[in-house]
């Protein structure tokens, strides 16, 4: 009897492996793009629980009902940094510095979402710290009715992509210990990624409001 099982000819095999290639060289960088987007986002939020839980527990231990009736109260430098130390695992301290000596916390340069230009970060914190998930975190605390607080975090310590909105966020503390975004708020809810904004954003309100979803 007579084989009559049909191949693929080297032609359509060739052309189907070109469809192939087209369809990734589409959808690959884009899939891998949303990876890395989600992964700074789930990063975010784990910086964000950990301060949360951090604050409740804070609240509880000085037995107070607001954080102003704390040692945080009154823009108390020393209150931020023992709250620090207390109750975060810190890997290293750049003594409220971006990068201090041969400790490095933060990247050199900053980035923006709709911009090529970069900015060096030389201003100084309260404390700017490593912790152990590997986040750099620079706190100041504040004298303010609306807050006691501020958080800049690059979620992801001094590996890239460092842009502001991207890996970088600004987080503001309530009396009452919660996490919210100034900045957003300011900008009639909506994140602002001009050049002159710097770090405040309000990128990390917008995440928030996205049910931490990076949408822009």
């Amino acid at each position: 009897m007579k084989n009559n099982k049909k191949a693929f000819t080297l032609a359509e095999v060739l052309v189907t492996m070109g469809i192939i290639g087209v369809v990734a060289a589409l959808t690959v960088p884009n899939l891998i793009k949303n990876y890395q987007t989600q992964s700074l986002v789930t990063s975010l939020h784990k910086v964000y629980n950990e301060f949360s839980q951090a604050f409740e527990r804070y609240l509880s231990d000085q037995r107070v009902e607001t954080l102003t009736e704390s040692d945080l109260g009154g823009g108390n430098a020393n209150g931020i940094r023992t709250f620090m130390t207390d109750y975060f695992k810190i890997v290293n301290n750049c003594n409220g510095k971006y990068n201090y000596g041969s400790k490095t916390c933060f990247a050199e340069s900053y980035g923006y979402v709709d911009s090529e230009d970069s900015t060096t970060i030389a201003s100084t914190c309260n404390g700017t710290y490593t912790l152990a998930s590997g986040a750099a975190i620079c706190v100041d605390a504040f004298n303010n009715s609306n807050y006691v607080a501020i958080i800049e975090v690059d979620v992801n310590g001094a590996q890239g992509p460092n842009i502001f909105g991207r890996d970088f966020f600004q987080m503001y503390v309530k009396p009452d210990g919660t996490l919210y975004d100034q900045k957003w708020l300011d900008n009639n809810q909506k994140a602002n990624f001009a050049k002159n904004n710097g770090s405040a954003t309000g990128a990390f309100g917008q995440i928030l409001n996205d049910n931490w979803q990076m949408n822009y």
